[in-house]
């Protein structure tokens, strides 16, 4: 035990944790940052996602901020910078901040093979990890990605972002008997327009999903 304190102690005096948003020593998050984030409140979310669909999947969909500020900072740093020790307080926080429904799953958004290969480990995936490990739900990897597109905020128009996402995400044959009659939880950590988790959506509710709730961190729109 002696031995790996030591090791930590000398770990953090040569990679001290500090705040990602205001470079404080300290938390990947300090308090002032954290009290700086934009939250929705209970039940609040954009409209847009559902105005901009003929047809809604989902039938819940709960949304933990806005994408700006530090909690951008959080997330570009789990996705692009290899901050993978990031993911388990993002966790915390859905958790705090939203009401988890008692789902029989956990699911996420899945990357392609080679994306994933390139960023070596999904950022959906180690979130919900954590998050299912505190909400008691178990993790299941059920989607899996067919198509290496580009990412859905590069994309500006409604229509293009709808009709690209057709055909990307599929069912292996062996989730089918696991997902028939199961209420599902869906994470995602960037909300761009809602095509993606619609799309997820879709596929788990033909593969006969009872319900499909979606949690996501971050929201682009107003």
């Amino acid at each position: 035990m002696a031995k790996l304190s030591i090791r930590h102690f000398l770990l953090e005096l040569i990679f001290p944790e500090f705040c990602l948003n205001c470079q404080k020593l300290g938390p990947s998050l300090c308090a002032n940052c954290y009290h700086g984030l934009n939250f929705y409140f209970q039940g609040q979310k954009p409209n847009i996602v559902e105005e901009n669909k003929e047809q809604v999947y989902f039938d819940q969909l709960q949304i933990m901020a806005q994408f700006r500020g530090p909690l951008q900072k959080l997330i570009k740093a789990l996705k692009y910078q290899n901050a993978k020790n990031i993911a388990p307080l993002l966790a915390k926080m859905l958790h705090r901040h939203l009401k988890i429904p008692s789902a029989d799953m956990l699911t996420f958004i899945p990357l392609h093979p080679k994306k994933l290969r390139w960023r070596g480990y999904n950022q959906c995936q180690e979130i919900a990890l954590t998050l299912g490990e505190i909400s008691k739900i178990p993790v299941q990897n059920l989607l899996i990605k067919t198509i290496n597109n580009q990412a859905q905020a590069q994309i500006k128009e409604q229509k293009t972002r709808k009709e690209r996402m057709k055909g990307v995400f599929a069912i292996p044959t062996q989730n089918l008997p696991i997902i028939k009659n199961k209420h599902i939880l869906i994470l995602d950590d960037v909300l761009t327009t809602g095509a993606t988790i619609n799309e997820a959506s879709r596929l788990l509710k033909l593969a006969g999903a009872r319900r499909v709730d979606v949690i996501v961190l971050a929201s682009k729109m107003d």
